[in-house]
Formats: structure tokens, sequence, C-alpha cells
């Protein structure tokens, strides 16, 4: 039996924050919905003491590499239709 892993890297720019203490507020919502919705791991893994852009990596695991990527592909299109932040780049992969 295989196991495949999908890990993504995503950076963002935030349009509303001013603060670190806004960012963390809109990355803890995005992040706990994220978790809960499509059971992934994800945390913000750079851009910590930036107030208007962050990266965030995720990872899922399954025993099919077509269902791995359905479900790295939907938390970014989750993400993508946040309207309180842009995209700015995405590097993902399967191993």
């Amino acid at each position: 039996m295989r196991m495949f892993v999908a890990i993504a890297e995503i950076e963002i720019r935030l349009y509303n924050s001013q603060s670190l203490k806004e960012k963390r507020q809109i990355l803890k919502s995005l992040v706990s919905k994220i978790r809960n919705q499509f059971n992934v791991s994800i945390a913000e893994v750079d851009g910590l003491d930036t107030w208007q852009r962050a990266k965030l990596g995720f990872a899922c695991v399954s025993n099919n590499s077509v269902q791995a990527e359905k479900q790295m592909n939907r938390v970014l299109e989750y993400i993508e239709q946040d309207i309180r932040l842009e995209v700015v780049n995405i590097r993902k992969e399967i191993l």
C-alpha cells in the first residue's frame, strides 16, 4: 500500500490588516475553518512578524494520489475565495 502526501505553501497578502493582532485574528479564523472543513494540517510558516503578509503551509495524506490532489485543490480554492486576502504565490507538490 502506498501513501501520498499533498503539500502546499501559499503566500498571501491581507487587505484590511492594520496590525499583527488583526492579522492573527484573520489567520486564526481561516486556519480553524480549513482544519475543521477539510481535515488537513495547516499553519502559518513564515511572515510571522509582518502584518500584511503571511505564508501558510498545509498537508493532507491519502492512499490515493488523485484524492490527495483534489483535497489540496479544494483547500486552495477556499483560500482564494476569501475576500480578506489575495493569494500572491502558490507552491504545491504531491509526494
